[in-house]
């Protein structure tokens, strides 16, 4: 969905969707957006994870064929630990993407004052290794009040109208091309965020 198409938008009479609305919308939009990449990198590793483990398998296998019991015995155990070694690391490898994803989710919604408050507190929160319980971190309210507290000058107090920061890969529902279009307005270029 584009934000043009939005501010076009005619609701009737003349009347037009609030920058708040489109805002709130595109918002929307992004966190739809970035759950089905997240499910698709999920499926995607999982995926060539078991392909691997098929074609290890089947090569496995097909060496049994001039072996002697005792060679395949000895094998199978070390296919067993290799399976098992593998499989071990695929769900590590699940795991930390998870939680990859449950931390830009429990940011996205916080306002950082600056680009570098976001990335020391995602470092932090990582760091912090918050139980993760059907996507959710267990805690982040806690931890969130507890670094307010510590640093109380890496949030934008309430109310603020500035723009937050955006997620990098700018899937936080447009803030980062609102961002950019301010700051070209501000210096009189041209709004280069409108592409066809």
């Amino acid at each position: 969905m584009k934000r043009e198409f939005l501010e076009g938008l005619d609701l009737g009479e003349g009347v037009k969707l609030s920058k708040a609305a489109i805002d709130a919308i595109m918002a929307e939009n992004g966190k739809d957006i970035e759950a089905k990449n997240n499910t698709i990198t999920t499926l995607t590793t999982e995926r060539d994870g078991l392909k691997t483990q098929l074609e290890t398998a089947n090569t496995t296998i097909k060496s049994y064929k001039d072996m002697d019991v005792e060679g395949i015995k000895a094998k199978a155990d070390e296919w067993e630990t290799k399976y098992n070694t593998d499989t071990q690391a695929l769900k590590d490898q699940l795991d930390a993407a998870n939680y990859g994803f449950a931390i830009n989710g429990a940011v996205a919604g916080l306002k950082f004052s600056s680009e570098s408050a976001k990335k020391a507190f995602v470092a932090d929160l990582t760091a912090k290794k918050l139980p993760l319980q059907e996507g959710k971190l267990l805690g982040m309210d806690d931890f969130v009040k507890s670094y307010q507290n510590s640093d109380p000058n890496a949030f934008l107090p309430e109310g603020d109208d500035k723009t937050p920061v955006a997620t990098k890969g700018g899937t936080g529902g447009g803030t980062q091309i609102a961002a950019d279009a301010a700051l070209r307005a501000a210096f009189g270029l041209p709004d280069n965020s409108k592409k066809e």
